[in-house]
């Protein structure tokens, strides 16, 4: 539920804040009342004012003073006034109370319709400004500005023309035919036109012509009633020919009797910001491509060991394993054969150990017998050593390229080695099928589960490297906690075959 707009009256005679709280009180706002100046001051600490209904002869402080104090610390939210007066008042009154923030004056004996008429009036002024607030947060101590000026243009258009001119943010006025009748400092700047240069030209004179759809919807719906606002970005043309950003808030001013009278856009600067993003996207680019490359070299360097275990230091043991039975065959003495097979079950196990450590460098088996035979070994020696259940549901019926399946092979053996060392699990669920155009790998554990921090960690190398695999090819991956606990990954891969 909104809050009520406050209303703020101030009568230094009782029967006369009475008076008037019988009249307000048919209006849908939070009535504050004082009976003094400093008393009303002292009220409105920290409060938003939607008007202040103010008698100009009062003792003490006159309603001049209090206005003047009332927006001195509100300098970027002014408190409408309308002052309530006994005696006609000459033009230099009427202009001190006006510089003191009036914005209307009721003579007394107040006519109840003619107040509530003015209440309305800038209630529905203040109800306007919260939405336009609420539509454009960016942009907020500009809009509300500009915005609380417009809606009170047709009584101070020279007050208007001061903040609009003086806006910090570029702010335009654009006829219903998309051209340009008034520029501030600040928009001109943005482009490096004079405001009499741009005054004339349409919005798709200075558009980037790629950009020229961009907003051109939503204007057709501000004119039929569809939004009251939006925001979006584009870019422009700048006077010496480069290219500018700029993030737009726009609503379409009516006039007292709801006609269109012209489009109101608040533009931000935002060039400077979209050049940093494009510089960030193309060193992400990089950072990728670089990513790619040190993995095809890890890679590479994975075979080329492999084959460097497998064919030298294999190759060198099982000599070594020839040469010991050949020389338990020529000894007699029974200690030095019971040590001879000590050495060569050793260098049998070690034999075993270059051939586990070659097949996980660089898993032949990927190549001569496809993914799902290598899902089946690995898994298989692995449930072994680190003593898991693991059960798996692998229906991939169709012959996958090299790049796909050793993609598969590395993210379920990443997957397996972090689950072996973090998440205390006792099973895993390992699953491989197609869907329509896609490779889809899930692999489910029962372990403790993993947190939000630790998958957005810059420190988790592991889910950094599978997710660079996956993108490596155009797929994606995701891991997340489950509810009945344990993780679950999910890899997604574009389908090529060999």
């Amino acid at each position: 539920m909104m809050n009520l707009p406050n209303l703020l009256i101030v009568d230094d005679k009782l029967e006369n804040l009475i008076f008037l709280e019988s009249i307000i009180k048919k209006t849908n706002v939070k009535l504050i009342k004082a009976l003094s100046g400093y008393e009303a001051l002292e009220k409105t600490k920290g409060i938003e004012l939607a008007l202040a209904i103010i008698d100009v002869q009062m003792p003490g402080m006159n309603g001049d003073e209090l206005a003047l104090k009332l927006n001195e610390v509100r300098s970027d939210n002014k408190v409408p006034i309308i002052f309530l007066t006994a005696n006609y008042m000459n033009e230099s009154d009427v202009f001190k109370g006006y510089v003191s923030g009036a914005v209307d004056y009721i003579f007394k004996p107040v006519e109840s319709h003619i107040l509530l008429s003015k209440i309305n009036v800038f209630l529905d002024l203040y109800a306007q400004k919260q939405i336009i607030i609420s539509n454009a947060a960016t942009l907020k101590d500009a809009a509300d500005e500009l915005l609380r000026v417009n809606a009170s243009i047709i009584k101070s258009e020279a007050n208007f023309r001061s903040t609009f001119d003086q806006s910090p943010v570029g702010s335009i006025m654009v006829g219903l035919d998309k051209c340009f009748i008034k520029c501030n400092a600040a928009f001109c700047s943005f482009l490096g036109y004079s405001e009499q240069e741009l005054i004339g030209k349409k919005i798709s004179d200075i558009t980037y012509p790629e950009d020229l759809s961009i907003g051109m919807k939503e204007l057709e719906d501000l004119l039929n009633k569809k939004i009251e606002t939006f925001s979006t970005q584009k870019r422009y043309l700048h006077k010496d020919g480069s290219i500018v950003w700029g993030e737009i808030s726009i609503c379409l001013v009516h006039d007292a009797n709801n006609k269109a009278l012209y489009f109101l856009p608040i533009v931000q600067d935002i060039t400077k910001r979209k050049l940093a993003e494009d510089e960030l996207k193309s060193s992400l680019e990089q950072l990728h491509q670089l990513a790619q490359y040190i993995e095809k070299v890890r890679e590479n360097e994975r075979v080329a060991i492999s084959r460097e275990l497998h064919d030298d230091l294999g190759q060198a043991l099982t000599a070594v394993k020839i040469d010991l039975g050949i020389i338990r065959q020529n000894v007699s003495d029974s200690d030095v054969i019971v040590k001879i097979n000590k050495v060569s079950a050793l260098v049998s196990e070690t034999i075993k150990t270059v051939q586990r450590l070659t097949a996980q460098l660089r898993p032949e088996i990927i190549d001569d017998l496809g993914i799902v035979a290598a899902i089946e070994w690995y898994t298989s020696e692995f449930a072994q050593r680190n003593k898991l259940e693991i059960f798996l549901n692998l229906e991939v019926k169709l012959s996958l390229s090299p790049q796909i399946s050793l993609i598969i092979f590395r993210v379920m053996q990443e997957a397996l080695t972090n689950i072996s060392r973090h998440s205390k699990a006792s099973r895993i669920d390992i699953e491989l099928y197609e869907s329509s155009d896609q490779i889809i790998l899930k692999v489910l554990d029962n372990g403790i589960g993993i947190v939000e921090n630790e998958i957005k960690s810059k420190k988790s190398f592991g889910i950094i490297s599978m997710k660079e695999r996956a993108a490596s090819v155009g797929g994606s991956f995701e891991i997340y906690p489950v509810k009945e606990g344990g993780t679950l990954i999910e890899l997604y891969l574009p389908y090529e075959n060999q």
